[in-house]
């Protein structure tokens, strides 16, 4: 049996269906016991409740030889870093309690460092937490910047013909489409060829905001489509104005701070040769493209 934490997520809902196309035997985990609908029609156990809650993590986590972790978002936290803490706690707790031997955890390139990088600092003690486990397999996934995120542009693109962000046009980002993090979870998870702990940089382009806009408005039909970079006092008013906390608003600009530092990079791999499928050209054709036109 294989949990699955995040199951209804980006990351999450893909490795879960990879590994029941696969045949194996999973648990997924969310709030949502309507969202996990699907995934019991397809075989999976579910278990519905609070990742922050120990009780009910250690159950779902009971009788698992393997664990997918995530620690889900939570836009709306005051405290960030604590906030990671108690859930990295929380895991590490169940881990140990539930008996499982062998753990995927989804983490971010530039977690390594341990300040000055938003909410990946919350990561890096995460990591920190698992890496005292003894006896267990941990394969850390240190992850690119989610192609997805360009998703977040959808509305600016189709009426202002722009994408913006915080972070400078010609600073290359390392980047990744989440069916590329999933096919190495679900390989991982699959095969628990793992034993001891290891960190796993994973990106699939090297790619600044400037050309990947030129490629996503050749994509979507918009060859006017330009690149904004927003003041940092406006984009956490606008985060804010969404519903996001203003801690966790000013977090993501500490993010885009250290992108634009080049802060954040592969440490175990060679940072100008991705190592993943998915360049942003085909995934802005394949993925953003559908998407762009189905929301029209």
């Amino acid at each position: 049996m294989i949990a699955i934490t995040g199951a209804t997520g980006q990351t999450g809902s893909k490795i879960a269906n990879l590994l029941l196309e696969a045949g194996k035997k999973i648990r997924v985990l969310s709030r949502s016991e309507e969202k996990l609908k699907a995934f019991k029609e397809s075989g999976a156990e579910i278990a519905v409740g609070n990742q922050g809650n120990l009780s009910f993590l250690t159950k779902a986590f009971t009788g698992c030889e393997a664990v997918y972790l995530m620690i889900p978002p939570k836009m709306d936290t005051n405290d960030v870093r604590r906030y990671y803490d108690t859930m990295g706690d929380v895991a590490v707790k169940a881990i140990r309690k539930s008996g499982t031997k062998k753990v995927v955890l989804l983490s971010s390139l530039g977690a390594e460092l341990r300040s000055g990088t938003g909410p990946v600092t919350g990561l890096h003690d995460v990591e920190t937490k698992l890496a005292k486990l003894t006896r267990i397999g941990l394969a850390i996934l240190r992850v690119g910047y989610f192609m997805e995120n360009t998703l977040m542009n959808a509305s600016l693109i189709r009426n202002r013909h722009i994408i913006g962000n915080t972070i400078p046009p010609d600073v290359y980002l390392t980047m990744i489409a989440t069916r590329d993090i999933a096919k190495k979870a679900a390989d991982l998870l699959a095969t628990l060829s793992f034993t001891d702990h290891s960190i796993i940089d994973l990106f699939g382009d090297r790619i600044t905001y400037q050309e990947a806009t030129r490629q996503l408005g050749e994509a979507v039909g918009i060859l006017t489509l330009s690149y904004v970079q927003f003041p940092d006092v406006d984009a956490i008013k606008n985060m804010m104005e969404m519903g996001v906390s203003k801690n966790m608003a000013h977090s993501f600009v500490e993010l885009s701070s250290a992108i634009g530092k080049g802060m954040i990079h592969p440490t175990q791999i060679d940072p100008l040769k991705p190592n993943a499928d998915t360049s942003f050209k085909e995934f802005a054709n394949e993925v953003l493209k559908p998407a762009f036109l189905k929301a029209a």
